[in-house]
């Protein structure tokens, strides 16, 4: 009777222990890193401003919404955008998203502050590669079996050198799709806020997206 008891309990316990070692933030799925609290809001109302931004609140095809939304709270830290380079002169809101799921369409808006320059003065080039690859690949997400992919391959092509402290827009596009397999086309260019101002263009990329079989298996888990 005593070991059937220490046979039954045993598993249990070893559960209720389990949990309990995680924090609590995570058993709450409530691990956001407070990084995310600090946002430019003087940068958020300049967008809100522009007629890109508005066009795109007026059209009812479009989702708005913020890229930390997009994924697990848990993920946050290690996530790049709103993660690990979000802060004060670095990413410093978090980036406002319009998608439309139909026409396979993406529009991001970012901001840059002067701490992610390279040895030149300009915004490096591995944020402006961070941006398109995780851009791009959330126009192409949704169309995937699980709603879940890798990068496959990534090109792009260099035109400009984004300056420190400036607010771009990427736009992206899906251009083909096949059961596990997204290609993405898009763009980078600076937004501008004052009137006869023209964008930069920054970067073009291209994005080939794939989903890998045994995704499937974890749709039930956050853990990708």
């Amino acid at each position: 009777m005593f070991k059937r008891i220490v046979r039954t309990s045993t598993p249990l316990l070893a559960l209720a222990v389990g949990v309990a070692a995680f924090p609590v933030g995570w058993r709450k799925g409530n691990l956001r890193d407070k990084k995310i609290l600090h946002i430019n809001e003087a940068v958020v109302e300049q967008i809100e401003q522009t007629e890109d931004y508005k066009n795109l609140v007026a059209d009812p095809k479009n989702v708005q919404y913020n890229s930390s939304h997009a994924f697990p709270d848990q993920h946050h830290k290690n996530y790049v955008g709103t993660g690990l380079l979000f802060g004060p002169n670095l990413f410093e809101i978090d980036p406002i998203v319009f998608l439309n799921e139909e026409a396979g369409e993406i529009t991001s808006f970012y901001h840059l502050g002067d701490k992610l320059v390279s040895q030149d003065g300009q915004i490096h080039n591995g944020v402006v590669s961070t941006i398109l690859d995780e851009g791009l690949c959330s126009a192409g997400f949704p169309l995937l079996p699980s709603k879940k992919g890798v990068t496959a391959s990534l090109s792009i092509d260099f035109k400009n050198q984004a300056p420190p402290g400036s607010t771009v827009v990427l736009r992206a596009k899906v251009v083909e799709h096949k059961r596990r397999k997204v290609v993405i086309e898009g763009s980078l260019e600076t937004l501008p806020f004052k009137k006869g101002e023209k964008p930069l263009k920054i970067a073009e990329s291209r994005c080939v997206l794939v989903e890998p079989k045994w995704f499937k298996y974890f749709s039930w888990f956050q853990i990708i």
